[in-house]
């Protein structure tokens, strides 16, 4: 995906597995995490910017 311009990552659901994974990965990639309702807010709100 980082070969293909990828460059923010969203987990959505418990857990930080799979970020876990990309910070090994793709070092350098925006991460970004969505666990509550509250959080999903937060995302709406920084995108939205």
């Amino acid at each position: 995906m980082v070969e293909n311009g990828v460059e923010r990552f969203v987990e959505i659901g418990p857990g930080k597995v799979l970020s876990g994974l990309v910070k090994r990965t793709a070092r350098g990639a925006n991460i970004d995490n969505v666990d509550t309702v509250e959080d999903l807010k937060k995302f709406k709100e920084l995108v939205s910017a």
